[in-house]
This record gives C-alpha cells, sequence and structure tokens, in this order.
C-alpha cells in the first residue's frame, strides 16, 4: 500500500497549493492632479505594500524591519494585478504576492504571522458616564473598529449582546473588570483572546483596555487620544502587537538564518525511505528540527490535502516528502523559524493533532 502511495505522491510533488488568503488585497486613494499618472500610481502602490507588509507582520512600524525598505523601493515585484475603482477620490486596487512576501521577510529575519491568526473577541463599551453602551455588528462605532483591524490584519468578533450574553454578563462587569462573568459569557465564542474596553469620549478622548489569552491578563493601558479614531488605531495596534509577539514567525534572532539555504526538494535530495523498520527499534525514520512525522495517512487524497495545508502556512516555503511508509509520512519543511515556532505552527492546522513526545525529533502528528 505505502510502495503505491509512494509513487502517486511523486506525481503531485510539483503541484503548487493555492495561497488563500485576503491579506494581499488593498485599496488605496489616488491623489494629485493626475491620478492615474505614474507618481500617483507608484506613491498607491508604495502605501498598498505597506499596509500588505502591516498585515503579515502584526507590527504597528514597519519601516525599520529587514528588508522592508528594500521590499517598498520596488512595489512592482510583489504586484499581482491592479486596476481603478472609479468614484471620489478615484482608488486604485490592487492585489499584491503576499505568499512570496512573507517568505522574503522571514528569510531577512522579519517576523510574520505563522499561520492563520486567531480571532479576538472584544467587549467595547461607549461613554465614560452612566451605564454605557456595548458595541456590537451595525454600530457605526463597530464599522470603524473593523476598518482600523483590517488595515492591521486583525480579526475581531464582536458579542452578539442577546437574551444569553445578557443573562451572563452586565455592562458594569465589563466596566468593573469582573472576569467571571465575563469569561463565561466569552466561551460561546470560542476564543481563547477577550479584550475588553471602556471608551470615555468627552474633552479628551481616552480608552482604558485589557488583553486575556486564556484568561489571563497579559497586557493593559489607560491611553489618551486626540479623538476616537486614533484611540481606536492605538487600541488596534496595542493588540496586533501583543498577539504578533506570541505567534509571529522570525524576527533579529533567525535574520538570515537560512537566506543561502535552498528550498526542501531543491536540487539533489535524498531519496525516501520506504518501508523497513528503525535500526534502532523506534519509529523515527529522521531525526531533524525541521522534520515532521503525520501517522493515520492511508490515502493519495488525505496526503495530498495535509501537504496543500502545510504548503500553505505563511512562513513555510516548501515541503517535500522525505518518507512513506504504512500509515504514515514524513516532511522536511523548508522554514525560517525554530523547532519551537514550527511546533506551533503545525498545531494551529485543525486536521492535525499532537500525537509524540513534543521533547523528542521529529515532532509527531496524527491525522484527525
Amino acid at each position: 500500500m505505502y510502495r503505491l502511495l509512494l509513487s502517486l505522491v511523486m506525481v503531485l510533488l510539483a503541484a503548487t497549493p493555492a495561497w488563500a488568503s485576503e491579506a494581499g488585497q488593498v485599496s488605496v486613494p489616488l491623489s494629485g492632479e493626475q491620478p492615474r499618472g505614474d507618481e500617483a500610481r507608484q506613491a498607491a502602490l508604495r502605501q498598498g505594500l505597506e499596509t500588505v507588509i502591516t498585515r503579515l507582520t502584526g507590527r504597528d512600524r514597519v519601516a525599520d524591519l529587514p528588508g522592508v525598505a528594500e521590499a517598498l523601493d520596488a512595489p512592482q515585484r510583489w504586484l499581482s494585478r491592479y486596476s481603478y475603482q472609479p468614484g471620489e477620490p478615484l482608488r486604485l486596487s490592487a492585489v499584491f504576492d503576499d505568499r512570496a512576501l512573507t517568505h522574503y521577510l522571514a528569510d531577512r529575519g522579519a517576523p510574520v504571522w505563522g499561520g492563520s491568526q486567531p480571532p479576538v473577541l472584544v467587549w467595547l463599551v461607549t461613554e465614560g458616564t452612566g451605564r454605557g453602551d456595548l458595541v456590537t455588528a451595525g454600530d457605526p462605532l463597530a464599522e470603524r473598529l473593523a476598518d482600523v483591524a483590517a488595515r492591521r490584519g486583525v480579526t475581531l468578533v464582536l458579542p452578539e449582546w442577546d437574551q444569553r450574553d445578557r443573562d451572563t454578563v452586565t455592562v458594569a462587569d465589563v466596566r468593573g473588570q469582573f472576569d467571571g462573568p465575563l469569561l463565561q459569557a466569552s466561551r460561546r465564542y470560542d476564543t481563547d483572546w477577550v479584550a475588553t474596553g471602556v471608551l470615555y469620549d468627552g474633552a479628551a478622548t481616552t480608552l482604558n483596555w485589557r488583553l486575556l489569552d486564556g484568561g489571563e491578563a497579559v497586557a493593559g493601558e489607560r491611553a489618551r487620544a486626540e479623538g476616537t479614531d486614533a484611540a481606536l488605531d492605538a487600541f488596534i495596534a496595542a493588540l496586533s502587537d501583543q498577539m504578533a509577539e506570541r505567534y509571529a514567525v522570525g524576527g533579529n534572532d533567525n535574520a538570515g538564518a537560512d537566506r543561502d539555504a535552498p528550498p526542501a526538494g531543491d536540487g539533489p535530495a535524498p531519496p525516501p525511505v520506504i518501508g523497513g523498520d528503525n535500526p534502532a527499534g523506534g519509529d523515527i525514520l529522521l531525526r531533524d528540527d525541521r522534520v515532521i512525522t503525520v501517522r493515520g495517512v492511508t490515502t493519495l487524497s488525505a496526503w495530498h490535502r495535509l501537504r496543500t495545508q502545510l504548503a500553505g502556512l505563511g512562513p513555510v516555503r516548501d515541503v517535500a516528502l522525505r518518507v512513506a511508509s504504512d500509515d504514515r509520512v514524513q516532511f522536511e519543511m523548508a522554514f525560517s523559524g525554530g523547532r519551537a515556532e514550527l511546533a506551533r505552527l503545525v498545531s494551529s492546522l485543525d486536521a492535525l493533532r499532537d500525537c509524540g513526545d513534543p521533547s523528542a525529533p521529529p515532532l509527531t502528528y496524527c491525522l484527525r
């Protein structure tokens, strides 16, 4: 069975997985006396590319990150297509190759998001006097909040604020930072990240916010801003920075680590190990910090879905088959981060669950 699986797998090794993401799509207003001219278009493309890099890194200030200046100097290198959107003002709609850009930034040591960003449930109360009102979907403030989050690549969830929520938590609980009822009400939304905020919009705009991860407060601030928009922007920027610290892959410590190394599968590679027993009597056929074992892969379709999902993880440049034996396969991952980052990245896939010793190579997972 495993020999047949391997032979069929080799036919599909050249297939390139789709990069299903909206991170590379931007819309930028054009300005100047000639909005369709080269100068206006180049400025808009540069601005759009900077927005995409902000989404991919989760950082508020990207200009000083490794590789960013070079990327911004040549936005056409990453441009897939663009078009004009009629209206006042005229806008440029552009789509950048966010996968190639992610790999480029990771190779140069810039931090990039490792896989899909988890959503953040936001309990935001407006008006600092009296009871206040909770911001829910459809509120004008919710739309402004969503716009800011989209620029930063942060996925927000707002509470339904239906009878089920109201029976569990009150606005006073949110304002008073009573985490018991707040976390109980948050369970239905199935996210570890919960943010609370109280917006005081008077003579001086103030936003008092906190961020909780798994029920534990990890950050918070009482921040002043020049208006509501500035307060929301600073709020989302702070949330994104905190999450990027946890989920971003790479950074200065890894700068240049793999820049000169060829992706897995390029050039001469050792042939896959077919069947046979490990001489040591164990289950490990290859020992490498960038090799993962997956058990329970018994069909070609299961293998192809798995490889597509692995190759679609942002910082992963390539995925190469190294072992096909019985009901398990081993992949070598071309990846710019370390072992712990790879483990966290692969564990984010719903199709896999940990089923090995995390301290011993290789990382081992079972197909759900």
